[in-house]
């Protein structure tokens, strides 16, 4: 790319290669955007053409809006050039798990912190006891929030490249007489141990029947041993084993033996196979190598993969130069109809994605982008479908210049 100059630089956007020319590439010009090329595994699709729409967020940055008559889908996308400095951020809107807000609220946040942020999109479902708990990994800044569960994760690594798949979490627990596996970081293992910081939070949540062992470090102290019915607090500079209530009883049993026979504990956790910079959850994983994967239709709940809801998916294109987050509205007749799992996937394969991975949707599906001279210098660009607007959601996925 050339410099901001008005110089011509090409631009890959929306499965299309375009040559765009731009006066000032720090912030919008809106012009009418061309019809993208669609997957032939698709119908014919008919765009909008006056809702068409290229706006310039920053250097390296595009939205782009459409309307596909067929769905009717209302698309948005922010395409993003990891080569022009910018990398996704996950963001929580409090310390630790817990706690909700808006994916407008925490992209601004983030953007008060000093750092440019051209926009985001909702990341990972979440519980709603704990409130905002999110389902999947939350990686932020390397602190694990919330480790792996069954599903798959988006994360980059130190070097910023991005990454999708399963992640688990390897450890031991060993005492003076005895080893006990960890098999979950910063999340409930019902049937084995895990382990809890303080990037989960100041408390482990009250689970009847489990057993807390505080610890003033990985390699440290047994201050307590809890099985009270009451939340455990987690020690700033130290942690909690967990064991879950639905152990065994005969590692129950060394469990607690070997957390009152010495007055120590040497714990170690880490993340295979990679330990992310930062990493959302999702659910499914849509395109694998250019390919749509198999049980889309049957993913989850009969009434989560083939119904049409509001969606939100993250897309790899360009050889991992690229990435692609995507909205498509949904539940408003007439407007957007929403997606199903194998329509998203057909969407990003035909937006140019060689990997692609479901977010959270229905009324939690936002995107926002950057806008000087709006009231937080940012705006929700998609028509969220709940009726009261945009959700409290349990965290967001936002795009940074480093």
């Amino acid at each position: 790319m050339t410099n901001r100059s008005g110089a011509v630089f090409r631009s890959v956007v929306v499965g299309l290669s375009i040559v765009a020319v731009f006066a000032d590439c720090l912030w919008p010009r809106t012009r009418e955007a061309p019809p993208p090329r669609w997957d032939a595994r698709l119908a014919p699709l008919r765009i909008e053409g006056d809702t068409g729409i290229v706006d310039t967020i920053a250097f390296g940055v595009l939205h782009r809006a459409f309307l596909v008559r067929q769905g009717p889908w209302a698309v948005h996308v922010l395409d993003i050039d990891r080569d022009a400095c910018w990398s996704p951020v996950a963001v929580k809107g409090a310390a630790g798990a817990a706690g909700r807000s808006t994916t407008s609220s925490l992209v601004a946040s983030l953007a008060l912190t000093g750092v440019t942020v051209a926009g985001g999109v909702n990341a990972d479902f979440f519980l709603f006891d704990p409130p905002g708990v999110p389902q999947g990994a939350h990686v932020s800044a390397g602190t694990v929030v919330t480790g792996p569960a069954a599903r798959p994760v988006f994360a980059v690594d130190d070097n910023g490249r991005p990454w999708m798949g399963m992640m688990t979490v390897t450890g031991v627990a060993v005492s003076a007489r005895d080893s006990i596996p960890v098999v979950s970081w910063n999340r409930i293992a019902t049937t084995g141990l895990a382990w809890f910081d303080a990037g989960y939070g100041s408390a482990v949540d009250t689970l009847t029947g489990s057993v807390r062992v505080v610890m003033s470090g990985l390699r440290g102290v047994v201050q307590a041993v809890d099985t009270a019915l009451v939340p455990t607090r987690i020690p700033s500079s130290g942690g909690v084993l967990v064991l879950g209530p639905r152990a065994p009883a005969q590692v129950r049993e060394r469990f607690i033996l070997a957390a009152r026979a010495r007055g120590r504990f040497d714990a170690q956790v880490r993340l295979l196979p990679i330990h992310p910079r930062e990493a959302v959850g999702g659910f499914p994983v849509l395109v694998r190598d250019s390919l749509e994967v198999a049980g889309l239709d049957s993913a989850g709940s009969a009434t989560f993969a083939p119904v049409r809801h509001p969606r939100t998916i993250v897309g790899v294109a360009s050889g991992g130069r690229r990435l692609l987050l995507i909205t498509v509205d949904g539940r408003q007749p007439g407007y957007s109809a929403g997606t199903t799992l194998r329509e998203s996937a057909h969407l990003a394969l035909s937006l140019g994605a060689t990997e692609a991975i479901n977010l959270d949707g229905g009324g939690s599906t936002a995107m926002v982008v950057a806008r000087p001279g709006s009231p937080t210098g940012f705006v929700v660009v998609n028509k969220p479908s709940d009726a009261q607007g945009e959700r409290a959601v349990g965290n967001a996925l936002a795009i940074v210049c480093r």
